[in-house]
């Protein structure tokens, strides 16, 4: 039986949690095994990350995907398997460090990384910083 058959999706009851908020985290808690960049490489055009973590795939040198929101302590592996370099876009709102916000930050042909959010501001904007392999 596959992982993703035995993972628990919640409904919204008496729950001392809301079961969308359960479902979300849960749903974050998986992998996507095949997710193809976007040629469009804009943030408004990348492909989205779903999942936390992530096999990608790139057509092109800086095709793009693009994170969720980040949320405080949040993090997403991303094993480029490709030849080419990938983009890789923040939420709207939010920094991948040392780029500017919504600044796309490249991540190295054939590399994995691991993007953690240390930091929210008070206005709710997360700062991701990435761990590249060797």
């Amino acid at each position: 039986m596959a992982y993703s058959a035995l993972r628990q999706n919640f409904i919204t009851s008496r729950q001392l949690l809301p079961g969308d908020w359960a479902n979300a985290v849960t749903t974050r808690l998986t992998s996507q095994e095949s997710l193809t960049a976007s040629t469009t490489q804009t943030q408004a055009g990348a492909t989205p990350v779903t999942k936390n973590a992530s096999k990608v795939t790139t057509a092109n040198a800086n095709d793009a995907i693009v994170f969720p929101k980040g949320l405080s302590g949040g993090e997403i592996i991303i094993a480029n398997v490709s030849a080419n370099a990938l983009g890789v876009f923040p939420a709207v709102g939010d920094t991948i460090f040392p780029s500017a916000q919504n600044a796309v930050l490249a991540q190295t042909a054939s590399k994995n990384a691991i993007y953690k959010v240390i930091a929210i501001d008070s206005s709710g904007n997360a700062t991701w910083y990435k761990i590249e392999s060797a």
